[in-house]
């Protein structure tokens, strides 16, 4: 699929230009009031029509829509301004008269019914109100047809060089969309982002249209003959520079002599950025010095307009044009291209289509705490969830007793972050009057996971008990070998639950006993279930026929279990490695 762009309140394009990055998508049509950050626009975003105007003319959204269908348009991004707030005490929200440009955002989704939104905004949009803002907003655009996440994302974890977070909400009509994670470990720094410009003193630099020549410059040489746009210090006033130099090298005004701390010397904060770290939030005031941390590190001067665009994640060839007040806003209020390019990239891995549907069962490549929505939106109704989710256990150990110890317990990342409880009530949502529940869980969390399931209505009939009779070992002269694993079993209040005891015996205990997987049933999954142990279960709680769901199917065995069983099955999975093993699994296994 091509995501043909409307990129409303676009500003100077950061938000088209990262997104563009990915292939698949193409900004076409952009829409602002400031004709300095259009001409931004239309200069950068090829192909792109840029156009000045305000968004509360009838004029201008007939025009906008207009021209959005002719051009395709089937995406709609952007950043509409809202405040959120309650006015004079009450709880307004959306009917709160300041988010007027939000309504039109709205609006123009709504006419159009783009197959994708998003909306970039401040991070309180969410917390307004104590989350009634937000809930207005999905309750809106759910009654529009549209799924949607939300959450907060951070600059820095998208190789950006700066300390901005932002609320994000992505809208589909027919995907369950992840907001993208980044890697917290990737830093890069104000060094790694701006050292290479740092031989501009005050008042020196040329805007873009106004190159000297390289033996005219002492700073020209540096750039080889290249042209660094937007690349001019301010000229700071006297005072300014006389304050500037007893800021210390990557130091603030809490360095300086208290006596110097008045109204007279810093009436606000003076504060240099640090080389090896990230960048504070960088706004449209990065070019006065009291505004904050955004001097230059040991320079006695704000930063450029390039550095400030660099730390947003600009690439050197992107040009700013317009005044020097009109370009710090356009780069302060930009939404960082790095940023934007990994939206995309989540959008796109919400279409790729690592779904397969057959009659018996589907399997899906997704995150099950999104990919609910899309199956509550399809009006999908299960018999029984039967679930193994990740433990929450992956740590550092001792075993040093061990002949062959291994170096902590750690099953991988997905088991050192997971949301143990975060997925029930939604998954709740889809049970059958008669449904039922079996949640694998480790024992440090019994209490917890059984709290949950009574606040989603489900009754808790018992604990069920997985027997290792080869267990593996751990620490031996210190602790108890762990030959046992549990899962909380509960049915719907009020339900005829199904427990088919065998004829042949008086009564059943909880207790299932079996081996470790091994052989050619064992896969390179570190949690994988004994399928013996699955059918049983299943044999025991549900019937032919019926439906169930695993939403964290890890390495397949509850859908072969299942399938074996004469029962439908779905199954979803996030890591594509466990995906693959469980397509494999239940194409040659079931029968």
């Amino acid at each position: 699929m091509e995501f043909r762009i409307l990129d409303l309140f676009c500003g100077a394009g950061g938000f088209s230009y990262g997104i563009d990055k990915n292939k698949e998508f193409r900004t076409v049509l952009g829409l602002d009031f400031d004709d300095n950050a259009i001409a931004t626009f239309n200069k950068n975003i090829k192909g792109a029509k840029g156009i000045v105007g305000d968004i509360t003319s009838d004029d201008v959204k007939k025009n906008i829509i207009q021209e959005a269908r002719k051009l395709g348009v089937n995406m709609v991004i952007g950043g509409p301004p809202c405040q959120g707030f309650s006015l004079k005490g009450k709880q307004l929200g959306l009917d709160d008269p300041r988010n007027f440009l939000f309504l039109e955002y709205v609006k123009i989704v709504e006419e159009l019914r783009p197959e994708v939104f998003v909306i970039e905004n401040v991070r309180n949009l969410i917390n307004a109100l104590g989350g009634f803002f937000i809930e207005q907003i999905i309750t809106k655009f759910t009654s529009l047809g549209y799924i949607v996440n939300h959450g907060y994302i951070n600059a820095k974890n998208f190789g950006i060089p700066q300390n901005r977070e932002r609320a994000i909400i992505i809208g589909s009509l027919s995907r369950s969309i992840d907001l993208p994670n980044g890697n917290s470990k990737n830093t890069i720094t104000v060094r790694d982002a701006i050292s290479d410009l740092a031989y501009l003193e005050s008042g020196e630099g040329k805007s873009e249209s106004d190159y000297i020549n390289e033996s005219q410059s002492k700073y020209q040489k540096m750039l080889r003959g290249k042209k660094l746009y937007n690349h001019f210090a301010t000229t700071h006033s006297k005072l300014a520079l006389e304050k500037l130099k007893m800021v210390p090298a990557e130091g603030d005004k809490t360095s300086i002599p208290k006596e110097l701390h008045g109204k007279q010397k810093f009436a606000t904060t003076w504060a240099r950025l640090k080389w090896d770290e990230i960048s504070p939030t960088i706004d449209t005031r990065f070019d006065t010095p009291s505004n904050g941390r955004n001097s230059h590190p040991f320079l006695h001067r704000s930063i450029t307009p390039r550095e400030a665009a660099r730390i947003q994640s600009f690439d050197d060839d992107f040009v700013f044009t317009g005044p020097k007040t009109s370009v710090c806003r356009q780069i302060g209020n930009a939404v960082p291209p790095l940023m934007a390019k990994a939206i995309g990239e989540t959008i796109l891995n919400g279409y790729i289509d690592e779904r397969i549907e057959r009659e018996a069962y589907r399997l899906y490549l997704a995150d099950a705490f999104t990919f609910v929505k899309e199956l509550q939106k399809q009006n999908i109704k299960v018999d029984h969830i039967i679930t193994d989710p990740p433990y929450n256990i992956s740590k550092q150990n001792n075993f040093h007793t061990m002949d062959n110890p291994r170096i902590g317990v750690d099953f991988g990342s997905w088991d050192k972050t997971f949301d143990l409880f975060g997925w029930i009530k939604d998954y709740v949502t889809l049970l059958n009057p008669n449904g039922s529940v079996i949640i694998f869980c480790s024992y440090l969390y019994i209490s917890f996971i059984i709290n949950e399931l009574i606040r989603c209505d489900i009754d808790v009939k018992d604990v069920l008990i997985w027997k290792k009779t080869n267990p593996m070992p751990r620490n031996i002269n210190r602790r108890y070998v762990q030959d046992m694993e549990f899962a909380v079993w509960g049915v719907k209040k009020g339900s005829k639950w199904i427990f088919n005891k065998p004829s042949d015996v008086p009564y059943l205990r909880s207790v299932f006993e079996t081996s470790l997987v091994s052989g050619d049933e064992k896969t390179i999954h570190t949690t994988q279930k004994s399928l013996k142990l699955m059918e049983s279960i299943i044999q025991i709680h549900t019937n032919p026929g019926q439906v169930i769901i695993d939403p964290f199917m890890g390495s397949g065995t509850t859908g072969v279990a299942a399938l074996n069983n004469k029962r439908h099955f779905i199954g979803i999975e996030k890591e594509k490695s466990y995906f693959a093993i469980s397509v494999d699994r239940i194409n040659k296994n079931v029968h």
